[in-house]
C-alpha cells in the first residue's frame, strides 16, 4: 500500500485506528509526521457512537488523514474481519469529513502483545492497552512509509 498522495496542510496530523468489534486503539502523529503516539483505547456500544467519537477527536486534534488498520492473512488475502473493517471505513468516510485510508496491519497486534509481555505486563494489563499499541505500530509504519516517499522525492 502506498501512502496517500494527498498532502496534509501544515499543522495537520494523522490519526490511526486499530478497529475491533468492541474496542478501538487510537494513535496520533506529531505535527512533523515523524512519530506515532498512543492516545487511548475506546470501548463502544454502537457504530454511531464510535463514528461520532472519531469525528469529535479528529476535529479537536486537527486531523488531516485517518489511517485504519486492515487485517490481512499472511498470504495477503482478506478474511472476515477485513470485510468488517472495510464496512467501518465506508461508514467513516460518510460520517467524517477527513480522508480515510486502510493500511496493512499484519502482525501489529502480535507485535503489541509481545512488546507488552516483554515489559512484564500481565494479560489483564495488556488487554487495556494492546489495541492502542497496535494503533501506534500501524501509524508508525505509515509515517515511515511517508518519510521514505519524501526522501525518494528529494
Amino acid at each position: 500500500m502506498n501512502p496517500t498522495s494527498e498532502p496534509l496542510r501544515s499543522g495537520e496530523r494523522v490519526l490511526a485506528l486499530d478497529y475491533g468489534q468492541k474496542r478501538v486503539g487510537v494513535a496520533i502523529s506529531d505535527v512533523l509526521l515523524l512519530m506515532a503516539h498512543g492516545r487511548e483505547t475506546w470501548h463502544y456500544r454502537s457504530q454511531r457512537e464510535l463514528l461520532e467519537r472519531v469525528q469529535e477527536f479528529a476535529k479537536q486534534e486537527s486531523v488531516g488523514l485517518i489511517v485504519v488498520g486492515l487485517p490481512r492473512n499472511m498470504d495477503g488475502t482478506e478474511g472476515e474481519m477485513s470485510q468488517k473493517v472495510r464496512a467501518f471505513v465506508a461508514a467513516l468516510e460518510e460520517h467524517v469529513r477527513v480522508p480515510v485510508i486502510v493500511w496493512d496491519e499484519r502482525l501489529s497486534s502480535l507485535q503489541a502483545q509481545r512488546t507488552l509481555t516483554g515489559l512484564g505486563k500481565t494479560v489483564r494489563q495488556q488487554r487495556q492497552i494492546v489495541d492502542q499499541l497496535a494503533a501506534v505500530f500501524i501509524l508508525q509504519s505509515y509515517l515511515d512509509s511517508l518519510a521514505t516517499q519524501r526522501n525518494r522525492s528529494a
